[in-house]
């Protein structure tokens, strides 16, 4: 039996209710995960190239980091953050209200297989999302059809190379096959199968690299998955974590950093950057 996201969104939502605890959860998110590392990196990019008054999709918003993320960066750009989960929407528009951004950033509730509006976004993000949608190329045409000319997809999702979300060898039960996430109805991508297809469905320029190696691949085991492991067993362990983290935090930190900044043959995970 694998691993489940949700439990934890919903644990972590209780946890930090207020303005300022949330603005701290967000900050810990970018230090923990190493695929953020890599898509602030990318977002810096684009904000720097970006039209005059972008509007960005938050394609699978979540928690609502990233949104967070450009809203600060990028003070012209006007949000739209799209999840299927009702009171994590309703949970985020009360946070962006709350701090001020209500107006630039705004979430509904949606599913990607039926959401695009017509040529309105100069980018559109999508983390970790797709691999637990089963009509994934009706998701990538409404992702093209809802970018301008010249827009651009940033998307990670797990790689079928790695041992990101999926580490078969070590974390197999009963099921040799079973992933080591409950709520994906895939495992990963080839990434030469996923550049095809975002290339038949109307983009132009797709590049594909891996996240998540040799470097990245202990980190993540490190900073998320052992402590992840222990709070899907028991929320007690989320009174031991600060200790857990003050002696594997520095050793995950130097590992993400040099997953950043050396050219991963594989990786657990696929960072896609597609243009328009």
């Amino acid at each position: 039996m694998g691993m489940k996201y949700e439990p934890i969104k919903d644990f972590l939502n209780r946890v930090f209710r207020t303005p300022w605890m949330r603005k701290i959860f967000y900050r810990l998110i970018d230090i923990l995960l190493l695929r953020t590392w890599h898509i602030h990196r990318e977002i810096k990019r684009w904000i720097r190239r970006a039209p005059e008054n972008p509007k960005v999709l938050d394609a699978g918003s979540g928690l609502g980091q990233h949104s967070f993320f450009i809203a600060r960066k990028c003070p012209t750009c006007k949000i739209t953050g799209v999840d299927v989960n009702q009171a994590q929407v309703e949970n985020n528009n009360k946070f962006f209200g709350r701090i001020g951004l209500g107006e630039r950033v705004q979430f509904q509730t949606g599913r990607l297989e039926e959401y695009f509006c017509q040529q309105c976004y100069d980018l559109v993000l999508n983390i970790e999302v797709i691999e637990h949608i089963e009509d994934d190329r009706r998701v990538l045409e409404n992702f093209s059809k809802s970018l301008r000319s010249g827009g651009t997809l940033i998307l990670s999702t797990p790689s079928l190379f790695g041992e990101h979300d999926h580490d078969h060898e070590h974390e197999h039960s009963q099921d040799e096959n079973s992933s080591f996430v409950d709520e994906h109805v895939r495992d990963g991508y080839d990434p030469d199968d996923l550049r095809r297809m975002l290339l038949d469905v109307g983009f132009s320029d797709v590049n594909v690299k891996f996240m998540y190696g040799r470097y990245g691949g202990l980190a993540w085991k490190l900073s998320m998955k052992y402590p992840i492991i222990m709070l899907n067993k028991s929320f007690l362990f989320f009174i031991v974590l600060p200790f857990y983290y003050l002696f594997t935090m520095p050793v995950a930190l130097v590992l993400n950093y040099l997953d950043t900044v050396v050219d991963n043959p594989k990786g657990g995970s696929l960072l896609v950057i597609a243009k328009k």
